[in-house]
């Protein structure tokens, strides 16, 4: 991987798929190359580039997003 960009690419669910830097500028960056939708909604979606379904649904059961954030969304 040569940037952020290709790395964030790969992060295992969309949501999270997800870089804040401050630049030179003092202003904020923004890297999110699935967009904000999932995140902004409320979505947990795996990354079929990075997860499998097997593996999602072992994420899944770890993490229990739908347990912890009552509103979330799962997308299998």
């Amino acid at each position: 991987m040569r940037t952020i960009a290709d790395a964030v690419t790969t992060w295992p669910e969309y949501a999270t798929a997800v870089a804040v830097r401050l630049d030179t500028h003092d202003q904020i960056s923004v890297c999110a190359p699935h967009g904000l939708d999932d995140l902004l909604d409320g979505v947990w979606r795996r990354n079929p580039t990075r997860v499998s379904p097997e593996i999602s649904q072992q994420r899944l059961a770890r993490h229990r997003p739908a347990q912890r954030w009552p509103a979330v969304r799962v997308v299998t």
